[in-house]
Protein backbone atom coordinates (compact mmCIF):
# COMPACT_ATOMS: atom_id res chain seq x y z
CA UNK A 1 0.00 0.00 0.00
CA UNK A 2 2.85 2.36 0.10
CA UNK A 3 2.01 3.86 -4.02
CA UNK A 4 2.47 7.47 -4.37
CA UNK A 5 -0.75 9.44 -4.47
CA UNK A 6 -0.44 10.39 -8.23
CA UNK A 7 -0.70 6.78 -8.69
CA UNK A 8 -3.82 5.95 -6.26
CA UNK A 9 -7.04 4.45 -7.75
CA UNK A 10 -10.09 4.73 -5.93
CA UNK A 11 -11.70 1.90 -4.65
CA UNK A 12 -14.96 1.72 -3.35
CA UNK A 13 -17.64 4.63 -2.81
CA UNK A 14 -16.27 8.34 -1.77
CA UNK A 15 -17.11 8.07 1.36
CA UNK A 16 -16.68 4.23 2.59
CA UNK A 17 -15.17 3.05 6.20
CA UNK A 18 -11.75 2.15 6.72
CA UNK A 19 -12.83 -1.38 7.91
CA UNK A 20 -15.02 -1.78 5.01
CA UNK A 21 -12.18 -0.45 2.64
CA UNK A 22 -9.77 -3.00 4.16
CA UNK A 23 -12.44 -5.69 3.67
CA UNK A 24 -12.38 -5.23 -0.13
CA UNK A 25 -8.77 -5.52 -0.22
CA UNK A 26 -8.24 -2.11 -0.58
CA UNK A 27 -5.63 0.22 1.04
CA UNK A 28 -6.45 3.17 3.65
CA UNK A 29 -4.80 6.65 3.03
CA UNK A 30 -4.05 7.45 6.96
CA UNK A 31 -4.16 11.19 6.19
CA UNK A 32 -7.15 11.42 4.14
CA UNK A 33 -8.81 8.60 4.91
CA UNK A 34 -9.44 7.71 1.22
CA UNK A 35 -9.47 4.10 -0.37
CA UNK A 36 -7.58 3.30 -3.02
CA UNK A 37 -6.50 -0.32 -4.45
CA UNK A 38 -3.37 -1.65 -3.80
CA UNK A 39 -0.86 -1.93 -6.96
CA UNK A 40 -0.24 -4.99 -8.79
CA UNK A 41 -2.68 -7.24 -7.57
CA UNK A 42 -5.60 -9.49 -8.20
CA UNK A 43 -8.41 -7.34 -6.15
CA UNK A 44 -10.84 -9.36 -3.81
CA UNK A 45 -13.61 -8.06 -5.67
CA UNK A 46 -12.32 -9.11 -9.01
CA UNK A 47 -10.42 -6.42 -10.94
CA UNK A 48 -6.88 -6.01 -12.56
CA UNK A 49 -4.69 -3.03 -10.88
CA UNK A 50 -1.53 -2.52 -12.10
CA UNK A 51 1.18 0.09 -13.38
CA UNK A 52 3.07 -0.09 -16.50
CA UNK A 53 6.26 2.13 -16.09
CA UNK A 54 7.92 3.80 -19.68
CA UNK A 55 11.00 1.90 -18.67
CA UNK A 56 9.55 -1.74 -18.68
CA UNK A 57 10.67 -1.75 -22.14
CA UNK A 58 13.73 -0.78 -24.46
CA UNK A 59 13.11 1.57 -26.19
CA UNK A 60 10.81 2.86 -23.28
CA UNK A 61 7.03 2.66 -24.25
CA UNK A 62 4.59 5.65 -24.56
CA UNK A 63 2.41 4.99 -21.57
CA UNK A 64 -0.32 7.02 -23.41
CA UNK A 65 -0.41 4.62 -26.29
CA UNK A 66 -1.63 2.14 -24.35
CA UNK A 67 -4.67 -0.10 -24.33
CA UNK A 68 -5.67 -3.45 -23.85
CA UNK A 69 -5.37 -5.64 -26.91
CA UNK A 70 -8.74 -6.25 -28.41
CA UNK A 71 -10.25 -3.27 -26.86
CA UNK A 72 -9.02 -0.32 -27.97
CA UNK A 73 -11.69 1.53 -25.32
CA UNK A 74 -10.08 -0.49 -22.08
CA UNK A 75 -7.43 2.59 -21.51
CA UNK A 76 -5.18 3.57 -18.30
CA UNK A 77 -7.43 5.23 -15.86
CA UNK A 78 -3.88 7.36 -14.95
CA UNK A 79 -1.54 8.13 -17.69
CA UNK A 80 1.18 10.38 -17.04
CA UNK A 81 4.44 10.47 -19.42
CA UNK A 82 5.93 8.19 -17.09
CA UNK A 83 3.43 5.05 -16.16
CA UNK A 84 0.09 4.15 -16.82
CA UNK A 85 -1.95 2.52 -14.34
CA UNK A 86 -4.58 0.06 -15.58
CA UNK A 87 -7.64 -1.12 -13.58
CA UNK A 88 -10.26 -3.50 -14.82
CA UNK A 89 -12.78 -6.61 -13.98
CA UNK A 90 -10.77 -9.46 -14.45
CA UNK A 91 -13.84 -10.66 -16.61
CA UNK A 92 -13.87 -7.31 -18.82
CA UNK A 93 -11.90 -5.91 -21.53
CA UNK A 94 -11.71 -9.34 -23.40
CA UNK A 95 -9.42 -11.03 -20.93
CA UNK A 96 -9.29 -14.77 -21.67
CA UNK A 97 -9.74 -17.43 -18.85
CA UNK A 98 -8.78 -20.74 -18.19
CA UNK A 99 -8.98 -23.09 -15.86
CA UNK A 100 -5.88 -25.87 -14.42
CA UNK A 101 -6.44 -28.04 -11.53
CA UNK A 102 -8.58 -25.73 -8.90
CA UNK A 103 -6.65 -22.56 -10.12
CA UNK A 104 -9.07 -20.01 -12.47
CA UNK A 105 -6.28 -18.20 -14.73
CA UNK A 106 -7.41 -15.05 -16.41
CA UNK A 107 -5.02 -13.42 -18.85
CA UNK A 108 -4.80 -9.90 -20.50
CA UNK A 109 -2.62 -8.58 -23.26
CA UNK A 110 -1.97 -4.53 -22.96
CA UNK A 111 -0.43 -3.44 -26.16
CA UNK A 112 0.49 -0.30 -27.86
CA UNK A 113 -0.87 1.45 -30.58
CA UNK A 114 1.52 2.32 -33.45
CA UNK A 115 1.81 5.96 -34.57
CA UNK A 116 1.70 6.15 -38.20
CA UNK A 117 2.84 8.49 -41.00
CA UNK A 118 0.38 8.02 -43.88
CA UNK A 119 1.56 9.95 -47.84
CA UNK A 120 -0.25 9.14 -50.51
CA UNK A 121 2.55 6.31 -51.64
CA UNK A 122 2.45 4.44 -48.58
CA UNK A 123 2.38 4.47 -44.59
CA UNK A 124 4.98 3.97 -42.17
CA UNK A 125 5.60 3.97 -38.33
CA UNK A 126 8.77 4.75 -36.26
CA UNK A 127 7.32 3.12 -32.83
CA UNK A 128 8.58 -0.48 -31.65
CA UNK A 129 6.11 -2.70 -31.11
CA UNK A 130 5.14 -3.55 -27.66
CA UNK A 131 2.80 -6.38 -26.22
CA UNK A 132 2.98 -6.96 -22.25
CA UNK A 133 1.01 -10.10 -20.92
CA UNK A 134 -0.84 -10.07 -17.52
CA UNK A 135 -1.98 -12.51 -15.54
CA UNK A 136 -4.23 -13.10 -12.46
CA UNK A 137 -4.14 -16.57 -10.51
CA UNK A 138 -7.57 -17.18 -8.19
CA UNK A 139 -7.38 -20.70 -6.44
CA UNK A 140 -10.30 -22.30 -5.03
CA UNK A 141 -11.97 -20.40 -2.22
CA UNK A 142 -9.07 -17.67 -2.00
CA UNK A 143 -6.68 -14.80 -3.55
CA UNK A 144 -3.63 -15.98 -5.63
CA UNK A 145 -1.37 -14.15 -6.78
CA UNK A 146 -0.44 -11.60 -9.89
CA UNK A 147 2.38 -10.85 -12.36
CA UNK A 148 3.90 -8.85 -15.15
CA UNK A 149 4.25 -11.62 -17.94
CA UNK A 150 6.24 -9.96 -20.57
CA UNK A 151 5.70 -11.44 -24.55
CA UNK A 152 7.93 -9.07 -26.25
CA UNK A 153 11.41 -10.19 -26.98
CA UNK A 154 13.41 -8.24 -24.72
CA UNK A 155 14.68 -8.60 -21.94
CA UNK A 156 15.95 -6.99 -18.65
CA UNK A 157 19.65 -6.09 -19.70
CA UNK A 158 20.79 -6.12 -15.64
CA UNK A 159 19.84 -7.95 -12.53
CA UNK A 160 18.99 -4.77 -10.54
CA UNK A 161 17.28 -7.00 -7.65
CA UNK A 162 16.88 -10.38 -6.18
CA UNK A 163 14.07 -12.03 -7.59
CA UNK A 164 14.35 -11.00 -11.32
CA UNK A 165 16.13 -13.10 -13.53
CA UNK A 166 16.16 -13.91 -17.39
CA UNK A 167 14.49 -16.87 -18.51
CA UNK A 168 14.01 -17.63 -22.12
CA UNK A 169 11.47 -19.83 -24.21
CA UNK A 170 13.03 -20.76 -27.54
CA UNK A 171 12.32 -23.08 -30.40
CA UNK A 172 14.87 -25.53 -31.47
CA UNK A 173 14.95 -24.22 -34.50
CA UNK A 174 14.46 -20.43 -35.41
CA UNK A 175 11.76 -19.37 -36.09
CA UNK A 176 8.98 -18.05 -37.40
CA UNK A 177 8.54 -22.17 -38.33
CA UNK A 178 5.98 -23.47 -40.76
CA UNK A 179 4.81 -26.96 -40.34
CA UNK A 180 2.61 -29.77 -41.49
CA UNK A 181 -0.13 -30.60 -38.70
CA UNK A 182 1.11 -33.39 -36.50
CA UNK A 183 5.11 -32.77 -37.25
CA UNK A 184 6.73 -32.64 -33.77
CA UNK A 185 8.18 -28.92 -32.78
CA UNK A 186 10.83 -28.96 -29.95
CA UNK A 187 10.80 -26.21 -27.32
CA UNK A 188 13.49 -25.64 -24.32
CA UNK A 189 12.96 -23.60 -21.33
CA UNK A 190 16.08 -22.17 -19.96
CA UNK A 191 17.51 -20.09 -17.49
CA UNK A 192 19.87 -17.02 -18.32
CA UNK A 193 22.68 -15.23 -16.60
CA UNK A 194 22.25 -17.30 -12.96
CA UNK A 195 24.08 -15.67 -10.03
CA UNK A 196 24.16 -19.51 -8.37
CA UNK A 197 24.75 -22.99 -10.14
CA UNK A 198 22.42 -24.39 -7.77
CA UNK A 199 19.31 -23.01 -8.88
CA UNK A 200 16.78 -25.47 -9.95
CA UNK A 201 14.36 -24.12 -12.90
CA UNK A 202 10.99 -25.23 -12.85
CA UNK A 203 7.91 -25.31 -15.08
CA UNK A 204 4.77 -25.09 -13.58
CA UNK A 205 2.51 -24.72 -16.83
CA UNK A 206 2.51 -24.18 -20.55
CA UNK A 207 0.02 -22.94 -23.12
CA UNK A 208 -0.56 -22.45 -26.39
CA UNK A 209 -2.86 -19.42 -28.21
CA UNK A 210 -3.40 -18.00 -31.48
CA UNK A 211 -2.03 -14.73 -32.65
CA UNK A 212 -5.78 -12.80 -32.01
CA UNK A 213 -5.65 -14.76 -28.11
CA UNK A 214 -9.66 -15.86 -28.51
CA UNK A 215 -8.77 -19.25 -27.14
CA UNK A 216 -5.67 -21.18 -25.11
CA UNK A 217 -4.73 -24.89 -25.13
CA UNK A 218 -2.82 -26.60 -21.80
CA UNK A 219 0.53 -28.21 -23.17
CA UNK A 220 1.61 -28.56 -19.77
CA UNK A 221 0.70 -28.45 -16.02
CA UNK A 222 2.04 -28.77 -12.94
CA UNK A 223 5.04 -29.98 -14.86
CA UNK A 224 3.07 -32.74 -16.64
CA UNK A 225 1.37 -33.18 -20.30
CA UNK A 226 -2.21 -32.54 -19.92
CA UNK A 227 -3.89 -35.89 -19.37
CA UNK A 228 -7.29 -34.61 -21.66
CA UNK A 229 -4.63 -34.16 -24.85
CA UNK A 230 -2.97 -37.49 -24.03
CA UNK A 231 0.54 -38.68 -26.08
CA UNK A 232 0.62 -35.08 -28.01
CA UNK A 233 2.94 -33.58 -25.57
CA UNK A 234 6.03 -35.24 -23.68
CA UNK A 235 7.26 -34.65 -20.40
CA UNK A 236 9.47 -32.25 -19.12
CA UNK A 237 13.23 -33.41 -19.80
CA UNK A 238 16.43 -32.61 -17.56
CA UNK A 239 19.23 -33.46 -19.70
CA UNK A 240 22.55 -34.22 -17.68
CA UNK A 241 24.73 -33.31 -20.57
CA UNK A 242 24.25 -29.42 -20.53
CA UNK A 243 26.67 -27.84 -18.38
CA UNK A 244 24.23 -26.47 -15.79
CA UNK A 245 21.53 -29.30 -16.14
CA UNK A 246 19.01 -27.95 -14.25
CA UNK A 247 19.00 -24.32 -15.37
CA UNK A 248 17.40 -26.06 -18.91
CA UNK A 249 13.74 -27.97 -18.89
CA UNK A 250 12.88 -29.66 -22.56
CA UNK A 251 9.67 -31.21 -23.92
CA UNK A 252 7.94 -31.40 -27.63
CA UNK A 253 4.75 -31.06 -28.78
CA UNK A 254 2.78 -32.59 -32.14
CA UNK A 255 1.82 -29.26 -34.35
CA UNK A 256 -2.17 -28.48 -34.35
CA UNK A 257 -4.38 -25.55 -35.55
CA UNK A 258 -7.28 -23.67 -33.32
CA UNK A 259 -10.84 -24.32 -34.66
CA UNK A 260 -13.03 -21.43 -33.93
CA UNK A 261 -15.38 -22.08 -31.77
CA UNK A 262 -18.63 -21.81 -33.15
CA UNK A 263 -18.17 -22.87 -37.09
CA UNK A 264 -15.24 -25.10 -36.30
CA UNK A 265 -13.27 -23.57 -39.04
CA UNK A 266 -9.88 -22.92 -39.19
CA UNK A 267 -8.30 -19.83 -37.34
CA UNK A 268 -5.39 -18.93 -39.70
CA UNK A 269 -3.30 -17.59 -37.46
CA UNK A 270 0.47 -17.93 -35.94
CA UNK A 271 0.38 -19.69 -33.05
CA UNK A 272 2.54 -18.94 -29.43
CA UNK A 273 3.95 -21.07 -26.73
CA UNK A 274 3.74 -19.05 -23.18
CA UNK A 275 4.94 -21.13 -20.22
CA UNK A 276 4.44 -19.98 -16.24
CA UNK A 277 8.06 -20.26 -14.44
CA UNK A 278 10.06 -20.44 -11.16
CA UNK A 279 13.49 -20.02 -10.04
CA UNK A 280 14.03 -21.95 -7.36
CA UNK A 281 16.41 -22.46 -4.42
CA UNK A 282 17.04 -26.17 -3.60
CA UNK A 283 18.75 -25.14 0.40
CA UNK A 284 15.56 -23.66 1.29
CA UNK A 285 13.11 -25.85 -0.03
CA UNK A 286 12.22 -29.14 -1.96
CA UNK A 287 11.97 -27.99 -5.89
CA UNK A 288 9.91 -30.08 -7.44
CA UNK A 289 6.96 -28.67 -10.14
CA UNK A 290 3.50 -29.12 -8.79
CA UNK A 291 2.62 -26.70 -5.98
CA UNK A 292 1.06 -24.51 -8.47
CA UNK A 293 -2.48 -25.56 -9.25
CA UNK A 294 -3.65 -24.19 -5.14
CA UNK A 295 -3.87 -28.03 -4.21
CA UNK A 296 -0.93 -28.32 -2.23
CA UNK A 297 0.12 -26.02 0.46
CA UNK A 298 3.20 -24.45 0.44
CA UNK A 299 5.39 -22.67 3.52
CA UNK A 300 4.67 -19.57 3.74
CA UNK A 301 8.38 -18.37 4.97
CA UNK A 302 9.34 -20.14 1.86
CA UNK A 303 11.60 -17.34 -0.76
CA UNK A 304 10.54 -17.54 -4.15
CA UNK A 305 12.90 -16.11 -6.50
CA UNK A 306 11.34 -15.59 -9.13
CA UNK A 307 8.07 -16.07 -10.36
CA UNK A 308 6.60 -15.15 -13.83
CA UNK A 309 5.76 -15.80 -17.75
CA UNK A 310 8.47 -15.98 -20.41
CA UNK A 311 7.45 -15.98 -23.94
CA UNK A 312 7.00 -15.97 -27.28
CA UNK A 313 8.22 -17.96 -30.03
CA UNK A 314 5.52 -18.58 -32.75
CA UNK A 315 4.98 -21.08 -35.44
CA UNK A 316 3.00 -21.06 -39.14
CA UNK A 317 1.06 -23.79 -39.74
CA UNK A 318 0.49 -25.60 -42.92
CA UNK A 319 -3.31 -27.00 -43.25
Amino acid sequence: CKIPRSQHVSCGPERIYPSQCLAKGCCVDPETSSCYYPLEECTADGHFVFAVPRTISVPPVDPASLVIAGNASCTPVICTPEFAIFKFPITGCRTHAFVVGETTIYLAEVESLARRSILSYGAVTRDSPFRLLVECRYAEGKLASSGYLVKSPYLPSAVLSQGVFGVQLRIATGGPLRLLLGNPVYLEVRLLNAPDPNLVLLVHYCVAYPRSGQAVWVLLYDGCPNPLDYGHTSTLHIHSKLPLPKHHRRFHIQTFQFLDSTSYSYINEEIYFMCSTEVCLPSERRCVEGCFDGRTKISRNRRKLSDGILAKRQIYLNI
